[in-house]
């Protein structure tokens, strides 16, 4: 063979690799990965498991996300290594998760995301992008809940460029929500809002190599995912200015705050109890310890919440949470750029009331639980004039447990929904989710509807209608965006009149929010604090 016919043998060999059908490769920078075809449909990539901080470990613990490790080394990664973060369960929710040991699944280091993109976006580019935070009570679950983005991918697509799908995992329970003077002698507050705000920006940074637009992007979350995107809306209190956050639009579904506090002496307690169950007295002790203790100290904590709580949320740091939530949106101290999609159920208290709440004297015992420093003039307040005593058909309840899940579905979710859109001067667009029976997180299946019916969906329709309407803002800051294309009636603003879109298994109206009351405009006070 000539030397000639040798250097094009060479040159040919060389550009095979892209010749082949071989899933793409992302350059990141500090770390190559490959996508996977997604089995559920060859159309669709999806990029697993791609570090978007470095791991939380050792003196990193408790602490700000700091970037991921330069990891070119380890050659192209497929996503084949990827962890959830340490979970916790309340005895009332899971008796043997409560008090079981870590999973093989769990590891400390899990700082992941996921993306999702069909190979006609990747190649084309330019495409909107969604940044998904899972619920869980801020101390379980993961990334993966929701299921499969392709559902509302292929949504995206019928009428619009197709969007980039991000999921993220934080970190939960003591490793992410501690705050407190005694905490934050060696620790980071909130570290779990500022391991979403990480992934945020990493969403800017590197979005593009999938095909998606860092200046289009959604976050969307529900429950604990929700309340998280409230508190980023809120962020710093507003003080870094219009059009500072690192998104553009938000999809809030069923904001849930289970006890918000601005108390150092209960978030101080909550520290101890996590320390002594490690069996350390300083938080630079726990950073020592192995994660097997840590994550078994957690697992203690949670497992003795009481009934419908968890133990660990979002708490008033002063700096990146300047107040509690409602207060907050109530002065204006918030980024008023954002566009907000809201949203909540019909019955969302229920799975969080306890069974037993069958006498009146339920709802002051609770109160008492979850504000431990309530004074009794307010909690006189709260169960007289607000949620009184009365089952004759005058009030929304009959019943004494009707009555704590009323309170519970308003002060810890619903009236959260309220308060943003009222801070937004009534332009954002609502929701109510009302398919028996209506309860907490039953909108999430329909959300991420695959038209499989291998999840609790009973109309398609249904599903189809609000995944339409929320692919059209996520597209076009307008769900009526897609109208006439499928027949759809306009989703109207929520405006003085507080009008809210009713999706129900058998039709679908307008209605006024049952969160316009006056309980809601008293929770939003915070005089229970």
């Amino acid at each position: 063979m000539s030397p000639v016919h040798l250097v094009f043998v060479v040159l040919l060999l060389a550009v095979v690799p892209a010749l082949t059908s071989d899933p793409p490769v992302v350059d990141l920078g500090y770390a190559l990965h490959q996508a996977t075809v997604s089995s559920e449909n060859s159309s669709y990539l999806t990029f697993p498991n791609i570090r978007y901080a470095a791991p939380p470990l050792g003196s990193l613990r408790f602490s700000v996300p700091h970037p991921p490790l330069y990891n070119r080394s380890a050659g192209i990664q497929n996503g084949a290594y990827g962890k959830i973060c340490p979970q916790g369960t309340p005895i009332w929710s899971n008796a043997t998760l409560a008090t079981s040991p870590p999973g093989p699944t769990e590891s400390e280091d899990c700082l992941f995301l996921d993306v999702t993109v069909s190979k006609t976006t990747f190649e084309k580019g330019g495409a909107a992008v969604i940044i998904w935070l899972h619920g869980g009570g801020y101390i379980m679950r993961s990334k993966a809940v929701g299921g499969s983005p392709i559902g509302i991918l292929d949504r995206s697509a019928e009428h619009a460029e197709g969007a980039v799908f991000v999921a993220v995992n934080y970190r939960l329970g003591a490793f992410g929500w501690m705050s407190g003077p005694l905490f934050q002698e060696s620790g980071t507050p909130n570290a779990g809002l500022l391991d979403q705000r990480r992934a945020f920006e990493w969403v800017q940074k590197y979005i593009h190599l999938f095909g998606g637009d860092r200046n289009s992007v959604t976050v969307m979350g529900e429950s604990a995912g929700a309340g998280s995107i409230l508190h980023h809306i809120t962020a710093y209190g507003g003080r870094q200015g219009p059009g500072k956050l690192p998104f553009q639009q938000a999809i809030v579904q069923s904001p849930s705050i289970h006890n918000p506090t601005k108390s150092p002496v209960l978030e101080d307690q909550l520290t101890r109890s996590f320390l002594d169950a490690a069996g350390v007295v300083t938080l630079n002790e726990a950073k020592t310890l192995s994660s097997e203790v840590l994550q078994m100290a957690n697992k203690e904590v949670i497992a003795s919440s009481a009934f419908g709580l968890y133990k660990f949320q979002p708490t008033v740091d002063g700096d990146y949470i300047t107040d509690i939530l409602g207060i907050s949106l109530l002065r204006g101290e918030f980024d008023p750029t954002i566009s907000v999609i809201s949203a909540h159920n019909s019955n969302e208290g229920f799975v969080y009331t306890d069974p037993s709440a069958t006498n009146s004297s339920a709802l002051e015992t609770y109160l008492r639980i979850l504000f431990p420093l309530i004074k009794s003039e307010i909690l006189t307040y709260i169960s007289t004039v607000l949620y009184p005593a009365i089952y004759d058909g005058s009030q929304p309840y009959t019943t004494p447990f009707s009555r704590l899940d009323l309170l519970i579905s308003e002060m810890m979710i619903g009236c959260n929904s309220r308060f943003i859109s009222t801070a937004k001067g009534n332009q954002s667009w609502n929701y109510m989710f009302s398919v028996p029976p209506g309860h907490h997180g039953a909108d999430v299946p329909y959300t991420f509807f695959d038209g499989t019916f291998n999840d609790p969906v009973t109309n398609a329709t249904v599903a189809e209608m609000m995944q339409r309407f929320l692919v059209a803002f996520v597209s076009g800051g307008d769900p009526n965006a897609f109208l006439g294309a499928d027949g759809l009636e306009g989703f109207p603003r929520y405006g003085e009149e507080a009008r809210v879109l009713n999706f129900n298994e058998s039709f679908v109206d307008v209605r006024e929010d049952t969160m316009k009351n006056s309980r809601c405009d008293w929770w939003q006070l915070g005089l229970y604090l």
